[in-house]
């Protein structure tokens, strides 16, 4: 896995392509939409007084850059791209075979930690290597 640091994991230009994509499926991109506002607005509340020009709370950011990386997993394009070009191979063959499954398990968590996506991963039967190289990488794109 390569892991780098000091970039912009999901930019504005992945949002995007997942809005694209959505569209191409009759989804609704209003949330992907309101994701990119939120995210790439730069401003926080009404824009003036205190917070304002420093964008979303980390926590909030943190939620919709999860909410971003399930709509990749199950529509594809450059944000699953990214994490992709994180992993060997092999694990990149695994995320494509189980991708829908590992959204919709995502789905189901209200705290996002490596452990239960690590878990989650080897019921689907991936080995405890390749899902632990998996669940870091995902936590690093969200994170």
């Amino acid at each position: 896995m390569t892991i780098s640091t000091g970039e912009s994991l999901i930019t504005a230009a992945d949002i995007d392509d997942l809005i694209t994509r959505v569209r191409q499926t009759a989804g609704d991109p209003g949330p992907l939409e309101s994701a990119k506002a939120a995210l790439f607005s730069g401003f926080s509340g009404d824009g003036d007084g205190p917070g304002a020009g420093t964008g979303p709370d980390p926590a909030a950011a943190r939620l919709i850059r999860q909410r971003l990386l399930v709509t990749a997993l199950r529509h594809g394009g450059a944000l699953l791209a990214k994490l992709l070009s994180r992993l060997s191979p092999r694990e990149t063959a695994m995320v494509r075979r189980y991708a829908h499954r590992l959204a919709n398990f995502l789905d189901t968590l209200e705290v996002w930690a490596a452990r239960p996506v690590m878990l989650a991963l080897m019921r689907f039967g991936l080995p405890y290597g390749e899902a632990e190289t998996i669940a870091v990488a995902v936590l690093l794109l969200v994170g």
